[in-house]
Parts: structure tokens; sequence; C-alpha cells
């Protein structure tokens, strides 16, 4: 038991060491060399705790995933009423500042055709957060707060794009302000719901 929780405390370390590197270089340009150095081990450590970088890579991204989808939910959760719920998760989906993990997330798209272990986690952070927008817009349809003019699971679908869409502008450098983002995305909502946000 005590060596099975060493080990997940060093593995813990050298995904916080990745993470860390691909915050600052960006995702493409960490390896094994940059891990260990920022974890300072060797990088035998490394591939002894990860047996390929594209292990650590999954690790690191599947765990920015779970905190993000975790954030969204507990908003999900906690906000009762279906238009504040809704307008409380697009503003958590399109944040001022996007934040360094959030850019691994993003930049790690671009590995997908090399490292297609990491396909199922981003079709499941999709999936997810589609779901918590689904639950909340037909929560706010039973109870009579939304209208939906389309099927409620296309308005969700689109309410993730559009967010994924607007969390891609400052990584390709358009500087579109973050709260006109927002109500772009609350407007297409307030027109898909037939509703006031």
């Amino acid at each position: 038991m005590k060596q099975s929780t060493k080990q997940a405390q060093r593995r813990d370390a050298l995904v916080a060491a990745l993470r860390r590197v691909a915050g600052e270089r960006g995702i493409l340009q960490a390896n094994v060399r940059t891990v260990a150095a920022e974890a300072e081990v060797s990088a035998g450590s490394v591939l002894y705790y990860f047996p390929t970088f594209d292990d650590l890579v999954a690790a690191a991204v599947e765990g920015v995933l779970e905190e993000f989808y975790e954030r969204r939910r507990r908003i999900a959760e906690e906000v009762a009423d279906p238009r504040e719920r809704l307008r409380a998760m697009i503003e958590a989906g399109i944040p001022d500042e996007i934040s360094d993990d959030l850019r691994i997330v993003y930049e790690s798209i671009a590995l997908l055709p090399e490292r297609p272990q990491l396909r199922p986690l981003h079709r499941s952070i999709v999936e997810r957060q589609v779901m918590l927008y689904r639950a909340t817009l037909e929560v706010g349809a039973g109870l009579g707060a939304f209208r939906p003019r389309m099927p409620v699971a296309a308005i969700a679908r689109n309410l993730v794009a559009l967010e994924d869409s607007y969390d891609m502008y400052p990584l390709l450098g358009l500087g579109l302000d973050r709260a006109v983002c927002r109500r772009a995305v609350l407007d297409y909502a307030a027109i898909a719901l037939d509703c006031e946000l």
C-alpha cells in the first residue's frame, strides 16, 4: 500500500511537471527531457512511471479535462434557476483569460493524428459538457423558462461548439473581447430557447 501511494505521488508529480512545461512552452514543445528537468529526475524515471511519453501526455490532458468538467458540473448543481445556471455555465465556458491548463487542452487537439489515445478523452469531455447543457435546457423547458425552437440536443451541441470556437480565438491571436464572445453565445441561446437572457 505504501509503495503504491508513493508511486501515485511520483506519477502525480510528473503530470504536474508536464503541465508546467506545457503551460510555459506549449504542449508541442514538451518531451521526456523537458519534463524530467522540470521534475528534477532522470529521463529514465519518467519512463519508469509512464511507459511512453504519450501515456504521460494522456494523463495530463485527462487531468485537465476532469478538472474543467468538475468546475462546470458544480456550477450546474449549485445554481437552481435555469436561466442563471445557463448564464453561469456560459461564463465558465468562455473565461476572461485562457489558462495554461485550458491551452493544453486545445493544443493537444493538434496531437490527435499521432496520438489517437487522446481522442476518447476529447470526445468524452465534449459529450459530458453537452449533457450538462442538455440537462439544464430540459429542466428549464420543463419549468417553462425556456421554449426551445429546435431539439434541445442540437442547442446543447451548438453551445459547446460556440464556446470551443471562442476559446480558440485567443490562441489564434484574435483579440475579440471575451464579454462580447459571451454575449454572442447568450444571444444565440436566447433565440434558440425563446427567452430573455
